[in-house]
């Protein structure tokens, strides 16, 4: 993973955002209007962090709160013209990154990752399959 993280870095060094912050950007782009706790589970990161994040990209004018309709003490996070175009120009350059750790695949190598993507998905359900038993469990006590 060293390895990737440093060529998402090289990629993208001259661009708006580094790695990290491209992929809290993306979170709010692809979840249009995510809640900071929908940002949190997709992303795998504490609540408290991903605050932290919401704080940088309204500081930078990157983003806005916008009114969450079913939950007054709640907000969702939406990126403004300067955050869409931030993104994309990140995007642009994470792509480069993307293609060339493509291109340096094997059709082994590809079937490889695809697996690994497999066994994360079903990482993910099992955990959630946990979590919902465990809250069960202590219901029934």
């Amino acid at each position: 993973m060293q390895a990737v993280r440093e060529l998402l870095r090289t990629t993208m060094a001259d661009g708006p955002l580094t790695p990290e912050e491209y992929a809290i950007y993306s979170a709010v782009f692809e979840a249009e209007s995510p809640t900071p706790t929908v940002m949190a589970r997709e992303l795998s990161m504490p609540l408290t962090t991903v605050m932290e994040r919401v704080r940088l990209l309204e500081g930078r004018g990157h983003a806005r709160r916008v009114a969450h309709p079913a939950d007054r003490r709640s907000y969702r996070l939406v990126l403004t013209a300067a955050g869409l175009a931030a993104h994309r120009q990140a995007s642009q350059q994470f792509e480069i990154a993307y293609r060339a750790f493509l291109d340096a695949h094997t059709a082994d190598e590809r079937r490889t990752q695809q697996r690994l993507a497999q066994l994360r998905s079903a990482a993910e359900r099992a955990t959630e399959r946990a979590k919902r038993r465990t809250a069960q469990a202590a219901t029934a006590c």
